[in-house]
């Protein structure tokens, strides 16, 4: 169990590849306009990173260190932060670590 997303469960199916998770992320990440602090979904449509992905890729199976990694700085702004200067972090960053992975496999 995730011990930023308790919501989340062991599975018994193989991990996507964090460098694969992380650009599937990315992109479900770039289809939102804003994302929420502290759980997957809010029950009204808005998701945190990590349910964004799931929305898009319902049943895949994430690393926990990865989870964890997402989670963290999804919520690194803190709840008060508003969803749209979250979603710009989030977003900002996922740019970064994916740069820095194609960066590492030339």
């Amino acid at each position: 169990m995730s011990k930023y997303r308790p919501e989340t469960r062991d599975s018994k199916g193989e991990a996507v590849s964090d460098d694969t998770a992380l650009f599937l992320i990315r992109d479900a990440v770039a289809r939102q306009r804003e994302l929420i602090h502290g759980k997957l979904h809010d029950g009204h449509g808005r998701h945190c990173a990590l349910g964004a992905f799931w929305e898009n890729n319902p049943g895949a199976t994430l690393h926990m260190s990865l989870i964890d990694e997402v989670a963290a700085v999804n919520d690194s702004l803190g709840p008060n932060a508003c969803a749209k200067d979250r979603w710009k972090k989030v977003n900002e960053w996922l740019r970064w670590k994916v740069r820095v992975l194609a960066q590492g496999k030339k």
